[in-house]
This record gives C-alpha cells, structure tokens and sequence, in this order.
C-alpha cells in the first residue's frame, strides 16, 4: 500500500438534486490544467449527481475538465481515457465501471506518468502505482450498517433478498461482505441474490418475479437507492409494501422521500458533494505541483438515515 487512507469525517447537510447531465462529452472549461473525468453512467441517478457537483468544484478553481459518459460500457470507458491521454490531460479520473476490466486505463495512464484518481470504486492494481489515488466511502461501511440494521429489526431471524449491481464492481463486493459478516450468526437468511444492474425498471420486474417465486420475504437489500426505489414501485403495485422492507444506499433525493413516506427503511447516504469536492481539493494540488504520492486517498463515511432521522437529510 502505497498511503494509508485518510478518514475524512464530515457532516452532511442537504443532499440537493441536480438536473441531469447530458450524454457523451462535455466542452472543457476554464484553465490551462487538463483533468479527463470519464463517468460510468448518467442513468445511475448518484453518477449523474456526482458529475455536476465535480464539475462544478474543479471549475470553480479555474481548472478544465472535460467530462464524458460511458454508459457503464467498460470498453468504452477505457477508450474514453485513452483519449484524454491522447489529448494531453494533466489528470486522467474515472467511476470505473470494473474492478478489472478497468486496468488497461490504470495502466495507460502510468505508462503515461500522469495521475489516475479513482472515484467511488477502486482498480486492481492501482495501489501498487504511486500516481493512483482513490476518493469515496469504505463500502464495506453500507453493507454492514444494512446488516446492523436488519439485525435490529428482526432479531429473531428473517428471509431476505440481495440485489446488487455489476458482480465484478469492487464496491459490490465490499458492500456484500460487510452485509454477510453482520448477519453471522443472526438467523436472518439471504434466499438468493440477484444482479438488477442498479436498474429500477429491473430491479421492479424482478421483486415482481420474485413475489411469485417465494412463499414469502421480510426484506429485499439493495446496493443502490436506483434499485430500492424499483422495489418499492413493484411492492406497492402488489400491495405488499407494508409487509416487505427495503433496504437502499445512496441516499438520493428519491429515496429519502420514500423512507419518510414509510416506503424505504433506510439507505446508507454517501456524500457525493463532499467526494466531488475532495477531488477538486486533489486537482488543485496536483496543478501546484504536488506529487502524487504524497497526497493521501480520501474517505467520506456513509451516514445512515432511516425514518428517525430523514428530516435532518431532506432539502
């Protein structure tokens, strides 16, 4: 490990919906230090947030970003950064839509000698080059608060179901690993985990087919606030709203109003205004010459809101 990660404790404030950003790259901006920011995808209603606040945080310090969508195509993501490269891009920075399949961009930048920030989710390898830093929450933090609070709910033992996002995506896998480690010994059983593509129209055609393959569930656990929401459509349709929790992360706008609404039980919320704003901080350094290496990776922890607490997080 090239630096140890820095615990970033923060508070949050509002989490404030953004008007969707558009497909494809944005003009640059601002400045003579390139940064490339290649998004995973603006259907992914925290990518689509997390792209505004960034762009406004680095322009506002008068550096260029050029921004584009991948719309979660790996491939097309790693050619996205090439690109940058090709243009000469001080900072080359991605929500990288695989673990692994990310690793020709990683590589492509470190044969370049520019940094590669990592946002949200890590890259294989990337702690073994000292121009890679990486800015989000410990996703291991949400799926074990998701654990936690299933515990609590139903201390003597549940049925519940998991959908997920891209299996091979390291913040998936972090998040399930805290969730199956907090259930340990709980009595709450995961009957069966299924991969809705942080989707909400599959996330709800899929409870839909599981309302008519199970005799009955407690809960469904969802690694998106996108997916809980699919959900919540899908149960309230079956009227079973009021018989199965559901559990997001994120904390978007959406989900917030469903968890006041008694729609949601609780979503793990990441900040993505202070993440934004965290790599900004880091672009800035970087134009001022700082190395790479001495700049340490960055935590923003994830607050847990549930109905006790939605008022404090609601705009």
């Amino acid at each position: 490990m090239k630096k140890q990660l820095l615990a970033a404790v923060l508070s949050v404030t509002t989490v404030a919906a953004l008007a969707g950003c558009s497909a494809g790259g944005d003009s640059p901006s601002g400045g003579d230090f390139l940064v490339g920011f290649a998004n995973n995808s603006d259907t992914y209603s925290y990518c689509a947030k997390f792209r505004a606040y960034l762009t406004e945080a680095t322009e506002a310090k008068g550096i260029t970003i050029s921004v584009t969508d991948a719309g979660g195509d790996t491939n097309v993501q790693n050619g996205q950064i090439d690109d940058f490269i090709s243009q000469n891009a001080n900072v080359v920075s991605a929500i990288s839509n695989d673990l692994d399949g990310s690793i020709p961009a990683l590589e492509a930048a470190r044969a370049a000698g520019i940094p590669y920030i990592s946002f949200l989710t890590s890259v294989s390898g990337g702690d073994d080059y000292d121009g890679y830093i990486y800015v989000g929450s410990t996703n291991y933090d949400a799926g074990e608060q998701q654990g936690k609070y299933l515990c609590e709910a139903f201390p003597d033992g549940a049925k519940v179901l998991y959908f997920t996002g891209a299996p091979n995506d390291q913040q998936y896998i972090d998040r399930k690993q805290g969730l199956e480690e907090a259930l340990e010994g709980s009595g709450i059983e995961i009957l069966d985990e299924y991969n809705v593509e942080n989707a909400r129209d599959l996330a709800m055609s899929t409870t839909e087919d599981c309302l008519l393959s199970y005799e009955s569930f407690d809960a469904i656990v969802c690694q998106s606030d996108d997916a809980a929401l699919g959900v919540v459509e899908a149960l309230k349709s079956a009227g079973k709203a009021s018989e199965v929790q559901v559990l997001g992360v994120d904390g978007s706008d959406d989900a917030l109003a469903a968890i006041q609404a008694g729609e949601m039980a609780m979503t793990a919320l990441q900040d993505a205004k202070a993440q934004a704003e965290a790599g900004a901080d880091i672009f800035e350094q970087l134009k001022n010459g700082t190395d790479p290496k001495d700049i340490a990776d960055m935590n923003i922890p994830f607050q847990i809101v549930t109905s006790e607490n939605v008022s404090e997080y609601l705009s």
